[in-house]
C-alpha cells in the first residue's frame, strides 16, 4: 500500500445534484491533494495541509492565487469553498486537521 493517500474534493455533488449541475451548464471539478500520514503528526503540519486543501478548493471553486483580490475573497468565503474543504477535511477524519479547520474560522460549526 502506498505511503500517499488522496484527498478528493468533489465540489458539484456537494453543492448541487448532477441533475441540476447538468441542468444549468455548471460543471463539477476534482481535485486531488497528496498528503502523507507524517503531514498529520502536528498542529503545524496539519494547519500546513490544511492550507494546501483550502488552495485546492480555491482553484475548484473558479479562483486561483492569481486572481483579483475580491474575487478571492468572494471565492473563499462562498458556500463552494467551505463544502469542499469540509468535505475533505471531514474525509480525511483528523482531529489536528479538524482543529486546523475550526481554528481557520471560515468553517460551518458541527
Amino acid at each position: 500500500m502506498s505511503k500517499w493517500f488522496l484527498v478528493v474534493l468533489v465540489l458539484g455533488g456537494i453543492v448541487l445534484t448532477q441533475g441540476r449541475a447538468a441542468a444549468t451548464g455548471l460543471v463539477t471539478a476534482d481535485i486531488r491533494v497528496r498528503y502523507d500520514r507524517s503531514e498529520l503528526g502536528s498542529p503545524a503540519a496539519a494547519r500546513r495541509l490544511f492550507g494546501r486543501i483550502g488552495d485546492a478548493a480555491l482553484e475548484s471553486c473558479g479562483a486561483s492565487p492569481f486572481s483579483l483580490a475580491e474575487f478571492r475573497s468572494a471565492t473563499l468565503s462562498s458556500r463552494c469553498w467551505r463544502d469542499a474543504v469540509d468535505a475533505a477535511v471531514r474525509r480525511i477524519d483528523n482531529p489536528l486537521l479538524t482543529a486546523a479547520a475550526r481554528e481557520d474560522g471560515r468553517m460551518e460549526s458541527d
